[in-house]
């Protein structure tokens, strides 16, 4: 593990199972180790890397006073595993445990004041952390996917969804027999030009991902390629059903655009979840304009400083 910290962007390193993860850690101007600072872990969007959406936020709550973890998860950008690009839940959740564990170690790190940030896909796994890792204070979803249940499957009859399942069943197998992991291109963007791609969240995500906004052309680490047996895994991983037991302070977050596509996840999830709890729609922003727009983000970072500020201290 490295723990030399200085103010701004650090490189830190940490072990989840066998593999060494590497994340960066922000920390506040004039920080100073022999002090205790509120502390943030952060999972991305689904298939992100440490220098994307994690890299804005960790700036901006730094200069609110937080330390802030964005990590490349196992198999992600930096860090280790056999197999890369895996979107797996249950090892992401394991990998949120695991930060934990590392952050809490930090001398500097307040454990009473210490939250969970989850956007997109990452909100689903940090809102399935937090029914169970209660060494997070509070926790915040970001344009929050917690419903992978009506995700996989609300659209689908009993023979599409046999379909989807079977086809992940075969990569999977193929995977075994020879070897070799099987990709595919899960958000269906590869050779298409943006007016192909549905408009709202899959068109602003195409924009995202696949220019130099925050694509590969400027992140090299990021690749939009996945394993094509994730759906057998992901599906099982529904956090709206586990909200009534969640027990733990949440604030979640959205946009008034996002409302036509993703929102309703992230509305759904507040009705059921227990209190304390928040909901906080952000005017004029959609769901991807809350990865990097700064005019949305910073109304973002505002609330989740003064939420996570209301959380601290607690035994």
């Amino acid at each position: 593990m490295s723990t030399n910290i200085t103010a701004g962007k650090n490189t830190v390193t940490f072990k989840s199972g066998n593999y060494q993860l590497v994340g960066n850690l922000y920390a506040p101007e004039g920080f100073d180790a022999l002090q205790k600072y509120p502390t943030i872990v952060f999972t991305p969007p689904f298939n992100q890397v440490k220098e994307q959406m994690g890299a804005l936020y960790g700036r901006k709550l730094s200069e609110k006073g937080f330390l802030f973890l964005a990590f490349d998860h196992t198999g992600y950008g930096d860090s280790e595993s056999d197999i890369r690009n895996y979107e797996n839940a249950f090892i992401k959740i394991e990998d949120i445990h695991n930060a934990i564990s590392f952050l809490r170690t930090l001398p500097y790190v307040d454990r009473d004041q210490f939250y969970g940030i989850g956007a997109c896909a990452g909100g689903g796994y940090m809102a399935l952390t937090a029914v169970t890792d209660k060494r997070m204070k509070a926790i915040v979803t970001v344009c929050g996917m917690l419903d992978n249940r009506s995700t996989y499957l609300a659209t689908a009859d009993k023979d599409m969804a046999i379909a989807m399942f079977i086809a992940a069943n075969e990569a999977r197998q193929q995977q075994y027999e020879t070897g070799e992991p099987v990709y595919m291109d899960t958000l269906g963007y590869e050779g298409k030009s943006p007016d192909e791609i549905p408009e709202g969240a899959p068109r602003e995500g195409f924009d995202y991902y696949m220019t130099k906004r925050a694509g590969a052309e400027t992140y090299p680490n990021y690749s939009n390629r996945s394993l094509a047996s994730i759906a057998d895994i992901n599906a099982l991983t529904d956090a709206t059903s586990w909200a009534q037991y969640l027990y733990t302070p949440y604030l979640g977050i959205y946009g008034k655009k996002a409302l036509a596509d993703t929102g309703p996840l992230t509305v759904a999830y507040y009705k059921k979840c227990t209190e304390p709890k928040e909901l906080f729609e952000v005017p004029g922003a959609s769901h991807v304009d809350l990865y990097d727009v700064e005019e949305y983000v910073d109304q973002a970072v505002d609330r989740i400083a003064t939420f996570f500020g209301k959380y601290g201290n607690q035994p």
